[in-house]
C-alpha cells in the first residue's frame, strides 16, 4: 500500500470559471513541485463546481475539461465535477489524492470500455482508483441511474479481479437527494432508491471485512455519480471495520429512520463509520460522513453549532486510540486527528460559523468547505477525512 495526501484548493484570484480553475491548478503545481511529485502521482481528483441546473452543470464541465486536458497533456487522471458549492460564493474548488514516491510501485492509467481509473501496484497488491462513474442522462430516474454507475464499478472491479468487497473507501453523490416521490400509493425518497440499489449489487460479494467507508451526500445537479478506492487482499495488508460505540451502525438502522412508505425492499445504508487499511509502512483512516446522530437518532436538531460539536465529537471517539484499540488495530499513542477534513454544510450562511469551530477542534488541518444537502431533513452538517497514524 502506498502512501498518499489529500489536498482541496480554493481560487485565490480570478473572476470567470475558467480563470479560478486555472488558479487552483497553478496551487496544483506548486504544491506537487514542494512535495517533489509531478501530475503522474495524482490518484484521483474531485472538482466541486457551482451550477444553476443540469444545462449550466453539463456546460461546466465540458468548459472544464477542456482546461484538463492541456493541463494533463491529454493524461487526465480520474475526475468527478460534483455539483456542491463551494465555499465564499466560488465558481469552483479542486480535491486530489496524490501518491507518495516508493520503490517498488507502479501507478497506471487504464481503461475499460472508455472508463478511466487509476491502478497503483506492486508485486504483492494493488490499488484502484476511481472517479466519475455517472449516466450521460441526467434526466433518467435516481434508480436509473444509480444502477448504471454501479454498473461500471462492477466492470472496473471485475477488470482488476476484485468485487464489492474490495472496496474501503466510496463517495456516493446523489442529486437532491431528500427528495420525495409518491406513486402507484408508493413513497419513495432519492436516497432510499440509491440505498436499494446498492444493497442489491453489494449481495454480489462477501464482505467479511465489513463494509466500505462511505458518504452519501446531495448535490444540487449531476444526477449520481460514485467514486472509489479499492484494495486487494494480501497477507501483509490489515483491513479493519471501524464501529462507534455511541452509534448504531447505518446497515443496522431500524425502520424508523428509513424513509418510505411501502417501498418494495427498502433496505439500509451499508457502510461502516470508518475503515482502517494498514501494512508495514503505511497507516490510514477513512472516515466516512459522519454527523451529530447518537444511536441512530439526530441530536439538536436546529441547532448548526450544536451539531457541528457533536459531529466532531463523534469523529474524535471514532478514531480515539481507545476505540481502535478495541478494534485490533495496533497503535502508538500519537494520533492527533485526522490529516484532512471534507464539510459539507446545508445553509451556505453557517459555513464561518462551521469553520470557526472546525478550527478551535483541528488546528492547521486542511478542510474543504461545501453547500449540500445532508441524508437527513434534520441534519445541518457531515463531515468527512483521513487520519493517518
Amino acid at each position: 500500500m502506498i502512501k498518499k495526501k489529500c489536498f482541496g484548493f480554493i481560487p485565490t484570484k480570478g473572476e470567470t470559471v475558467d480563470e479560478q480553475f486555472k488558479n487552483c491548478l497553478l496551487q496544483l503545481e506548486k504544491t506537487l513541485k514542494s512535495l517533489y511529485l509531478d501530475n503522474s502521482d495524482i490518484l484521483k481528483q474531485t472538482i466541486f463546481v457551482n451550477a444553476e441546473n443540469n444545462t449550466s452543470y453539463l456546460e461546466i464541465k465540458k468548459q472544464l475539461a477542456k482546461i484538463l486536458d492541456t493541463n494533463f497533456n491529454s493524461s487526465t487522471p480520474p475526475t468527478s465535477f460534483v455539483g456542491q458549492p463551494p465555499e465564499e460564493n466560488k465558481h469552483l474548488a479542486l480535491e486530489i489524492i496524490v501518491a507518495e514516491k516508493a520503490d517498488g510501485y507502479q501507478i497506471l492509467q487504464k481503461k475499460v470500455k472508455n472508463i478511466k481509473y487509476v491502478v497503483v501496484q506492486n508485486t504483492d497488491m494493488k490499488e484502484v482508483y476511481a472517479t466519475g462513474l455517472t449516466m450521460s442522462d441526467l434526466n433518467s430516474g435516481i434508480s436509473e441511474q444509480s444502477q448504471n454507475a454501479f454498473n461500471k464499478m462492477e466492470l472496473i472491479l471485475q477488470n482488476e479481479g476484485l468485487d464489492f468487497s474490495n472496496i474501503v473507501r466510496q463517495w456516493n453523490y446523489i442529486e437532491k437527494i431528500l427528495d420525495v416521490k409518491t406513486s402507484d400509493q408508493k413513497i419513495e425518497q432519492n436516497y432510499q432508491i440509491f440505498n436499494n440499489v446498492r444493497s442489491t449489487f453489494y449481495a454480489k460479494s462477501s464482505f467479511n471485512n465489513g463494509y466500505p467507508a462511505a458518504t452519501g451526500i446531495g448535490m444540487n445537479v449531476g444526477g449520481v455519480i460514485l467514486d472509489f478506492i479499492a484494495i486487494s487482499f494480501a497477507k501483509n495488508i490489515s483491513i479493519h471495520p471501524i464501529k462507534n460505540p455511541n452509534q448504531i451502525d447505518a446497515h443496522q438502522y431500524s425502520e424508523n429512520v428509513l424513509v418510505g412508505k411501502n417501498a418494495a425492499n427498502k433496505t439500509r445504508p451499508k457502510f461502516e463509520r470508518a475503515k482502517v487499511v494498514s501494512n508495514e509502512s503505511v497507516n490510514q483512516i477513512f472516515i466516512s460522513g459522519t454527523a451529530a446522530i447518537i444511536g441512530q437518532y439526530t441530536i439538536q436538531e436546529n441547532t448548526v453549532s450544536d451539531q457541528t460539536i457533536a459531529t466532531l465529537q463523534n469523529i474524535n471517539k471514532l478514531i480515539s486510540i481507545d476505540n481502535l484499540k478495541a478494534h485490533g488495530v495496533s497503535i502508538r499513542d500519537s494520533l492527533k486527528g485526522p490529516s484532512y477534513l471534507r464539510v459539507y454544510v446545508k445553509n451556505k450562511s453557517d459555513i464561518p460559523l462551521v469553520k470557526n469551530i472546525c478550527n478551535k477542534y483541528y488546528k492547521e488541518i486542511p478542510a474543504l468547505f461545501l453547500v449540500s444537502d445532508i441524508c437527513r431533513n434534520n441534519l445541518t452538517v457531515e463531515i468527512e477525512g483521513i487520519a493517518d497514524f
